[in-house]
């Protein structure tokens, strides 16, 4: 079993990514180097028409990313958004990738210091781009991840984002992030994050809530759901709306203020060629998988 190792390790080299059959598990990117990392697809994501990218937060590793009964357990979570998407798509492919990909902060303090996010975004843009050019990318974060999905806007391919229980972005505003698309912002009722120090000094912080007025996210609703990790409890209008999300059902988003805002409409995926196999290239610039 790998553990948390030394935080002073060096960084870690450019994730690799590439479809390769593990165990049985599909995945997209495997590096057993400090406390390892993963990307696993659950679906294929060559022929969806839309994928959720799910970004963990804290303490999240290769040694503990197959155990179901941990708080944040980011693969069952995966499983959970994708059944949900069945449960409301009407005829259109989904895929969700569980991007394990980075070395996340370990504790209190470590998640209050941007350097991670700073070092694992550029990978997460770098997937986004290796993703199907014409299938609608929503990335959801939660907790320290939405730091990381901040810092990925300005350059990554991402339609939707959804933050969840984030600690701040990054950011103070969409326009600061640099990102045009939608985000979509969730907070339960009793989730701690909310007294999380929301200023930013240097490396420490993450600025302002996204749920804050002029920050431009839309707020939806979560249900009654407990805590800081419950977002993705089966059945949960959470996980209904992030499911709703993905799938271009904007329509169907329960908002906390329907009145504030609408959503942004959906750009035009480009035209697929049906004459293209479905055919998988390794994640260096310029290539992606292709239809």
């Amino acid at each position: 079993m790998i553990t948390a190792g030394p935080r002073t390790a060096p960084p870690l080299a450019p994730l690799h990514y590439e479809e390769q059959e593990w165990n049985g598990l599909r995945l997209l990117a495997y590096d057993e180097s400090g406390d390892g990392r993963i990307v696993e697809a659950l679906g294929d994501p060559a022929t969806a028409d839309h994928i959720i990218v799910l970004v963990p937060g804290n303490d999240n590793y290769l040694g503990n990313y197959f155990d179901p009964s941990r708080p944040t357990r980011p693969r069952v979570n995966g499983a959970t958004l994708l059944r949900t998407m069945g449960e409301v798509a009407t005829g259109e492919s989904f895929a969700v990738v569980v991007w394990m990909g980075y070395d996340t902060p370990r504790g209190f303090f470590e998640g209050a210091m941007r350097g991670p996010a700073r070092r694992a975004a550029p990978d997460l843009v770098r997937l986004t781009h290796y993703l199907p050019g014409d299938a609608h990318i929503t990335l959801v974060g939660h907790s320290y991840g939405t730091v990381v999905c901040g810092l990925a806007l300005a350059e990554g391919r991402v339609d939707d984002c959804i933050a969840l229980g984030s600690p701040g972005m990054g950011g103070s505003s969409t326009a600061d992030l640099r990102y045009s698309g939608n985000l979509w912002v969730a907070q339960g009722r009793d989730d701690w994050i909310r007294r999380f120090p929301r200023g930013r000094l240097g490396d420490l912080g993450h600025g302002p809530t996204p749920l804050r007025p002029g920050f431009g996210g839309l707020r939806i609703e979560t249900g009654d759901i407990p805590g800081h990790c419950a977002y993705y409890t089966e059945g949960s209008e959470s996980v209904r709306n992030m499911a709703r999300i993905a799938l271009g059902r904007y329509e169907e988003v329960t908002l906390v203020d329907p009145v504030a805002r609408t959503p942004l409409p959906r750009p035009a995926a480009p035209a697929r060629s049906a004459a293209l196999p479905a055919q998988r290239a390794a994640a260096v610039p310029g290539e992606r998988i292709a239809r």
